[in-house]
């Protein structure tokens, strides 16, 4: 029953916010290489990227930099971890509502070792150009 709840509970989720992201890109990476972003905003430029370094027992650990602040991510593919998320303009900038990334694990290929990752871009009001620096 609890099953039903999370996909029922998802399933509403991902409906009421089908059309948030105005933006989407996949990317299939394998270990160590670097999904680069360069970020346009307000009369700046910053590099957001992500790799991968690890998958084990079905977990994918994830390292990430945004405007020289790094992070680490353990995401899980169908779980509650399977994504993060990245404010791309501080709140105290603007009171209007602030746009960011969310970088989602969807699936690994065992065969090839490489991870699908995707990323959404949530922007209402248009304030943020992305350039996709990598070639996939």
């Amino acid at each position: 029953m609890s099953r039903l709840f999370i996909f029922l509970l998802i399933g509403t989720f991902a409906i009421a916010q089908a059309a948030a992201w105005r933006e989407s890109k996949s990317f299939i990476l394998k270990k160590d290489e670097l999904a680069k972003i360069l970020v346009k905003s307000e009369g700046q430029e910053r590099l957001l990227n992500f790799r991968w370094t690890l998958y084990t027992d079905k977990a994918l650990v994830v390292h990430e930099s945004f405007d020289r602040i790094v992070g680490q991510h353990i995401l899980y593919v169908g779980h509650t971890n399977q994504s993060f998320r990245k404010v791309l303009l501080s709140s105290e900038k603007t009171s209007r509502d602030v746009p960011y990334v969310i970088v989602v694990f969807k699936k690994f290929d065992d065969g090839n070792k490489t991870a699908q990752m995707d990323l959404f871009l949530i922007d209402k009001e248009s304030r943020i150009v992305l350039d996709y620096l990598t070639n996939k």
